[in-house]
C-alpha cells in the first residue's frame, strides 16, 4: 500500500477572516463612492455619496488594521475631492437658480409698478384692529401710504419706527399710513402693541388689482390725493426715502407740449 501523502493548508482564524472582510468591505466601499461622489458632483447627489465615503473610510483607517488601509486611503481622498466638488457644484446650482428667481421677481415687480404708476388706485374696503372700515375712496384729498408687510417679515420690520416717526410728524389730516398683512388679527395685534405702532393696521388678503401680485414684502404705494398711484418702492427704505414720497406734489402728467415745444418760425428781415 502507498501512503499517500496529503498537504494540508493551514486556515485562518474565523475572527480574523471576518475581519479581513469588514475591513476590506469598508475600504472598498469608500474607494466606489468617492468614483462616484466626483462622476456625479454636478449633481445634487455626489455631494452625500462623498460625506458617506469619507465616514466609511476614516471608519476602516481608525480601526489600525493593516487589511485595507492603502485602499481606504484613496477611498477618503477621492471621497473628500467628491464632498468639495459636490459643495461647488450645489452652491453653483443654487446660486443661479436664486439669481433667475430674483431676476423674474424683480422683472415682474418693475413691470407691475410701471404699469400702475400714474393710474387711479382701484377702491377696496379693509377693516382696521380696532373696528374701523377703511375704504380707500374716502380718503381722498389726503396722501396715502399702503405698506404690504408681516409680522415675520426683518425688513418689514426695520420700516416700522420710520412710519411711525412719518406719522407724529406728518397731519394725519394729509397724510393716511396704512400697513397690511394677511396674517390674522390676533397675530397683528399683539405684534402692534409690543411695538406700540400708531398708524392702522388691517389684515386682508382679497384686494383688487395691483394688490393681489405683491410677489415679495415690504411693498409700499404712495397714492396722491386725487387717488392716482404716484410711486411703488419694492423692499426696505430708508426714512428719507420714504418721508420724500410721502410729501412730494401731486402726480402730474408729463408736459410733452414744454419738453419737446413746437419749433418757432424765423421770418429774414428785408432792410
Amino acid at each position: 500500500m502507498q501512503e499517500q501523502n496529503e498537504s494540508v493548508r493551514p486556515s485562518l482564524p474565523i475572527e480574523l477572516v471576518k475581519q479581513l472582510n469588514l475591513y476590506l468591505g469598508l475600504s472598498i466601499s469608500s474607494l466606489v463612492l468617492g468614483i462616484m461622489a466626483i462622476s456625479l458632483s454636478i449633481a445634487v447627489i455626489g455631494l452625500p455619496l462623498g460625506i458617506i465615503g469619507v465616514i466609511l473610510g476614516i471608519v476602516c483607517l481608525a480601526k489600525r488594521s493593516p487589511f485595507g488601509k492603502g485602499i481606504a486611503i484613496w477611498g477618503v481622498s477621492l471621497s473628500i475631492l467628491g464632498v468639495l466638488a459636490g459643495i461647488f457644484f450645489t452652491y453653483l446650482f443654487y446660486y443661479k437658480t436664486y439669481k433667475t428667481y430674483k431676476d423674474m421677481a424683480a422683472s415682474t415687480k418693475s413691470e407691475m409698478s410701471n404699469e400702475w404708476l400714474g393710474k387711479p388706485s382701484p377702491d377696496f374696503n379693509v377693516t382696521d384692529l380696532n373696528g374701523n372700515t377703511i375704504k380707500l375712496s374716502d380718503l381722498k384729498g389726503k396722501r396715502v401710504i399702503l405698506d404690504f408687510w408681516a409680522t415675520w417679515c426683518p425688513p418689514c420690520k426695520k420700516e416700522i419706527p420710520s412710519f411711525i416717526k412719518l406719522r407724529n410728524e406728518i397731519d394725519p389730516n394729509n397724510l393716511v399710513i396704512i400697513g397690511i398683512s394677511s396674517e390674522p388679527e390676533e397675530t397683528l395685534k399683539i405684534f402692534v402693541e409690543e411695538n406700540e405702532i400708531n398708524y392702522q393696521i388691517a389684515s386682508a388678503d382679497d384686494l383688487p388689482e395691483p394688490y393681489d401680485r405683491i410677489t415679495s414684502i415690504p411693498t409700499t404705494f404712495f397714492i396722491d390725493s386725487n387717488g392716482i398711484i404716484q410711486q411703488v418702492l419694492n423692499g426696505y427704505h430708508d426714512y428719507e426715502t420714504l418721508h420724500e414720497n410721502a410729501v412730494m406734489s401731486d402726480y402730474a402728467e408729463p408736459n410733452f407740449q414744454q419738453l419737446f415745444p413746437e419749433p418757432v418760425e424765423v421770418k429774414e428781415s428785408n432792410e
